[in-house]
């Protein structure tokens, strides 16, 4: 009885074994499989041909713009890739076009003046009367004279004559028009001192009268 039940115990235990050697090996093969079809290098080696061939056809098609050498051979600027964001819309404002308005024309008109005959004198011999103050050989003297008599309100003008050779300087009050307005004006100089041998002359003078006004 005691080698039946140590057999069935030995017998157990290689159904044991084998069963975790199957599975151990399952698991080997399990993972064999994955690493063969999931490595990174089996995939970076399928994929490396067509990487190669992109970056292959970008290198061809893209050139690399070095800006000191085409300073170097070129005058003008490089092109300019225009996008939709860059695009600013401008709007054109147009000034409006008034019609011209004619403005009513100003008349200036010019006063016409009229035309002035230049004036026509003609020479008139006419008798006046004078007082006569005094003669003197200075002219200092007879403007002295003259300024006194103007002080007292006396009008009177200094005249030369030429007698026997010499100037004489005479100081008269006048002229007057009639020998009694003289007389009575010859009265008021009489009454200042030093002028009382004043006398009434008279003559001829000649004056300009316009005969066309």
């Amino acid at each position: 009885m005691d080698s039946i039940k140590s057999q069935s115990r030995d017998d157990n235990n290689l159904k044991t074994l084998w069963v975790l050697l199957s599975a151990l090996g399952l698991l080997i093969i399990v993972g064999t499989a994955g690493f063969f079809f999931f490595s990174p290098d089996r995939t970076g080696e399928e994929l490396k041909p067509v990487l190669a061939s992109t970056t292959l056809v970008t290198q061809e098609e893209v050139e690399e713009f070095d800006p000191i050498e085409w300073s170097r051979e070129s005058d003008e600027y490089p092109g300019m890739e225009e996008s939709a964001e860059d695009l600013i819309d401008v709007e054109i404002l147009t000034e409006e076009v008034l019609p011209e308005v004619e403005e009513p024309a100003v008349v200036v008109e010019t006063p016409v003046v009229p035309k002035v005959k230049a004036p026509v004198y003609k020479e008139v011999s006419q008798l006046v009367y004078w007082i006569q103050v005094g003669s003197y050989s200075s002219m200092t003297k007879a403007e002295t004279v003259s300024t006194f008599l103007k002080e007292k309100g006396l009008s009177s003008t200094v005249q030369t004559k030429n007698v026997d050779g010499s100037a004489r300087y005479r100081v008269r009050i006048g002229a007057f028009n009639t020998k009694e307005e003289a007389e009575k004006f010859s009265i008021q100089v009489r009454e200042l001192k030093g002028y009382e041998e004043s006398y009434v002359i008279q003559s001829v003078i000649v004056k300009k009268v316009v005969v066309n006004s």
